[in-house]
């Protein structure tokens, strides 16, 4: 039994205790480099130096191996606990000499002499927290994606509820305007000119019901990716006046005489063979200009046509002299069931799917739909559809 207590069986037992800890012990000198005068074996599997490559900073000091951001916010750390005689307890990152930067944690205290209270050394452990830290942080970052994906959750189920609303507006309009002028219809004594009438709204109220109709069934195909463009072949002249022409006859059909068409005949590259889907082309036009005639109660709506100088994109620019768009709606205008005018009224009704749908189908034929901004005296879209010359 008096042998277990001899100096060496006891520090042979302490060593053996210190190597078995999951970090390292140190002794050090209170100075700018932590100078270490002992160190244990597991300082090499935390930073990578051997206990004698740090003793004496032979090879690299510990304040060295800290990583630099840290080094003199440990140093006044110490400086406060050694007044006040406390133990630090630090969380820190050292740089391992691989190269890896790794998070330790360091408990420490100072060695005083007991007559003098002079500071001696510093005695403390430092061990390996990475592992724990990724973790922590990896739950953290779970934690932001969850609540992200649940306010994108809400904002899209407020989206749809507000789509719902609308929907059910747009529906019961035409729906009443062909139940009531249906029955207006079934009395006696209408003059010829009423029954026109009454067929006239009629048929625009039942229009706008099947082009409701038709949105719906198309967010639903982009919605699982069944929307397909039919290609074929078109020069980019043609394209041009096809559109030009479409737009054109709109706004006669829609009563709007403040509509100009600019750039059709300057447009180079007309002789360049495309191969695209011109339906979808012409379709995503006629609804910006839909969009652009309904805002604009006073001023001009204009579409200019273009292809850029290396003939590789035909450009068409639709501006009116709406009210524009508030930064709110600006950031959501292409969301599907999105309005960006809310209470729904009447001059302005619609489900909130045709810019969806008009920025799904420009991107199925290669290109895109792009808000440009508010021009002071309105809105500015640009729709590019990619000239593809064929082989």
């Amino acid at each position: 039994m008096e042998d277990i207590f001899r100096p060496e069986r006891i520090r042979d037992t302490l060593e053996r205790m210190i190597d078995n800890l999951p970090g390292f012990v140190y002794r050090c000198r209170n100075d700018q480099n932590w100078t270490m005068m002992f160190i244990s074996e597991q300082s090499e599997k935390i930073t990578g130096y051997k206990p004698e490559e740090l003793i004496g900073n032979k090879v690299v000091s510990y304040d060295h191996v800290i990583l630099e951001p840290y080094r003199k916010y440990l140093h006044e750390r110490w400086k406060e606990v050694i007044a006040k005689k406390e133990v630090l307890t630090e969380e820190y990152k050292i740089r391992r000499k691989d190269g890896y930067v790794r998070w330790v944690w360091e408990q420490g205290r100072g060695v005083y002499n007991t007559v003098t209270g002079e500071l001696l050394y510093l005695d403390g452990y430092v061990v390996d927290i990475t592992d724990r830290i990724d973790a922590v942080e990896n739950l953290l970052e779970a934690n932001r994606k969850l609540v992200e994906a649940n306010k994108k959750r809400e904002e899209a189920l407020k989206l749809k509820s507000l789509f719902l609303s609308n929907l059910s507006h747009e529906i019961r309009t035409p729906v009443n305007a062909i139940m009531g002028f249906t029955e207006i219809l079934s009395q006696d004594g209408l003059s010829a000119e009423d029954k026109q009438d009454c067929v006239e709204i009629i048929h625009k109220s039942n229009k706008a019901l099947l082009g409701l109709v038709e949105d719906i069934v198309l967010a639903s195909k982009i919605e699982t990716n069944q929307l397909k463009p039919h290609l074929s072949k078109v020069t980019a002249g043609e394209l041009c006046h096809e559109v030009s022409a479409s737009a054109l006859n709109k706004a006669r059909l829609s009563g709007k005489d403040n509509f100009v068409v600019t750039g059709v005949e300057d447009v180079s590259c007309k002789d360049v063979v495309m191969f695209t889907d011109r339906d979808f082309v012409n379709d995503v036009v006629m609804r910006l200009l839909d969009n652009a005639f309904r805002f604009t109660e006073e001023g001009i709506v204009q579409l200019d046509v273009s292809i850029d100088k290396e003939c590789s994109s035909m450009i068409f620019d639709i501006s009116d002299h709406g009210k524009g768009l508030s930064d709110e709606a600006e950031a959501n205008i292409f969301n599907s069931f999105y309005r960006a005018d809310v209470p729904v009224n009447t001059r302005t009704r619609g489900a909130g799917l045709g810019l969806y749908i008009s920025r799904a189908c420009s991107r199925l034929l290669g290109g895109d739909l792009l808000f440009l901004g508010n021009t002071g005296q309105g809105a500015r879209f640009r729709v590019v559809i990619p000239v593809i010359p064929l082989k």
